[in-house]
């Protein structure tokens, strides 16, 4: 029994409160993610952003390398 008592200090001491590591709010016991929603929301929104800035210059010089491929001396 001595055994069992000291897993069960140890399992204590293990659970620590979860916070978000960008702003430090507590996170709920079950999220399995280390930032909190507001967080995630504001990096899922930075990263459409980045993705269609991307993409729009990606299409821009796809337009434009048929264009400059026909105006080439042969």
């Amino acid at each position: 029994m001595g055994n069992k008592k000291e897993q069960d200090v140890i399992v204590e001491d293990k659970s620590v409160t979860k916070v978000c590591k960008k702003c430090g709010d507590p996170l709920r016991s079950k999220s399995k993610h280390k930032y909190c929603e507001n967080c995630r929301r504001q990096r899922a929104k930075t990263k459409r952003e980045i993705l269609g800035t991307v993409g729009a210059l990606g299409l821009t010089v796809a337009s434009l390398v048929p264009g400059i491929k026909h105006f080439t001396k042969k």
